[in-house]
């Protein structure tokens, strides 16, 4: 309730619900409609986020420097694996399965979904989309597994 009193933009209580610590700025500008960068530098000014150091081998959650922000359209930009030896884009593996959790399981696929917001890496979705390919399969069949599993990985 405080927090509702403090900021005044739905869009930033919105991400202050979604900053874990675990998602970088970036991954959450390409992931969430409607916030910017201003929107983590006025959430950073009010004292209720501030920069994590990165664990290794990953990035900051926050740059030191805002000239230094990166863009979230070059990681948008960027086409999901269409073969096994392409790395997964982030940003469109995780709309890709969280689109076919709502198509294929509906309401049932509630924690599958919660568990991709969850999620901080490629690996940790991948582990979410075997689990829902898994669901699928008991739900509607092979097929509509094996059709789910061409939509994330490609042929």
């Amino acid at each position: 309730m405080q927090a509702k009193a403090l900021i005044k933009e739905r869009h930033q209580r919105n991400l202050l619900l979604l900053i874990d610590g675990h998602k970088t700025e970036e991954m959450l500008l390409a992931n969430v409609v409607g916030i910017t960068p201003d929107d983590f530098s006025a959430l950073e000014a009010m004292g209720l986020i501030e920069p994590v150091a990165p664990p290794a081998g990953r990035t900051a959650a926050r740059p030191a420097a805002p000239a230094a922000a990166p863009s979230a359209a070059p990681a948008a930009a960027a086409p999901a694996a269409e073969s096994p030896g392409e790395p997964l884009d982030y940003a469109h593996f995780t709309q890709t399965l969280t689109q076919l959790i709502s198509k294929e399981l509906g309401l049932r696929g509630f924690t599958l979904t919660l568990a991709v917001e969850k999620a901080g890496t490629i690996q940790e979705l991948m582990d979410v989309a075997n689990r829902a390919i898994d669901q699928i399969r008991d739900r509607k069949g092979l097929p509509a597994a094996e059709a789910a599993r061409r939509a994330l990985y490609g042929a």
